[in-house]
Parts: C-alpha cells; structure tokens; sequence
C-alpha cells in the first residue's frame, strides 16, 4: 500500500510573506481524519494577495497514528492570499477664513511588512476642498488599495473654516462731531 500524497487549502491575509503556517492550512484529502497533524509552514508562489500555490512542503511536518500513510513528496495545494487593510490618517482642518482653499491632510498610509504611502495605496481627498466659512460636517475621504490592500469606503470628517473677524480703519477731517 502506497502512501497518500496529500493535498491542501488554505487562507490567511496579506502580511509581505510568502509562507503559510500548518495553523492557516487544512488537508484536502485527509482519510485519518484526527489522526493526522501537521506543523511548520510551507512556500508559495508569491507574497501576493490571490490564489497562491504551495511550492515547497520544507519545512511542513506531519505528525499524529496516521502520518506514515502519508507523503509530502507529491503533494500540493492552493492557499487564498487575502488583501490587508492599511492604517490610513487624515487630518481635518480648523481655520479661519483666508479666501484660500483648503483640503484636509493625508498624514500617513501604512500597510504591512514596513510598506508605506503609494506601495499601499492612495487616498482621495478631493471631498474636502472648501474655501467659504462653514462647519463642513459631511467632508469625506476614500482610500484605494493596491492589489495587497483593501479599498476604504467613504470615510466621514469634519473641516472648520471660521469667520474672520473684520478691523476697520478710516479718517475724516476733523467737524466738531
């Protein structure tokens, strides 16, 4: 009787890696049931979020009554690489009236695995943009993702341009009143 080749699935989210643990992966064709476990990881094809082959079963080890039915040396799988979501700030703004616009501040996007701005995403701020007095309540800003990152829909702020207090000068000769 001939050893099984196993096969597996799996998912986890987007984390700069192009491994998976035993604990994101399940087996596909597992007759044993409990009576086979597995520790370690495995290699895939890319980092990248989407449906990922595994290449290598290196450093994957099978334990438990039943892991002698059982070889790594043909087997395969498939893991889903999900998007992650980034970090985004944006700062709203108080200011006081200048005849200027304004528009709120990306302060910093932040994915995985050390990546910042651009590699992450990009941030729409264009709903923000006023120049008149006013508590602008329902301001908002969409994020889009690269392919390793989720999309963040509209994201609600309130921007503040306040009145400006006038001074006035003048002269006049003087009249007696």
């Amino acid at each position: 009787i001939s050893q099984r080749a196993l096969t597996f699935t799996g998912s986890k989210t987007y984390d700069g890696s192009a491994s998976a643990t035993a604990a994101q992966l399940a087996f596909g064709n597992n007759v044993d049931g409990g009576n086979l476990t597995m520790s370690g990881s495995v290699t895939l094809a890319s980092a990248n979020a989407g449906s990922r082959s595994i290449t290598s079963f290196s450093g994957l080890s099978l334990g438990g009554s039943a892991a002698g039915n059982y070889t790594l040396t043909e087997a395969s799988g498939m893991v889903t690489v999900g998007q992650a979501t980034a970090a985004v700030v944006v700062a709203s703004y108080a200011v006081t009236y200048d005849g200027s616009a304004h528009t709120a501040t990306v302060t910093s996007i932040t994915g995985v695995n050390g990546e910042t701005g651009a590699t992450v995403g990009t941030v729409d701020v264009s709903h923000t943009t006023h120049t008149l007095a006013n508590t602008y309540a329902s301001d908002y800003w969409t994020f889009t993702g690269t392919a390793n990152y989720n999309n963040i829909g509209s994201t609600t702020i309130t921007d503040t341009i306040s009145q400006r207090a006038l001074t006035f000068t003048g002269s006049k000769t003087y009249d007696g009143s």
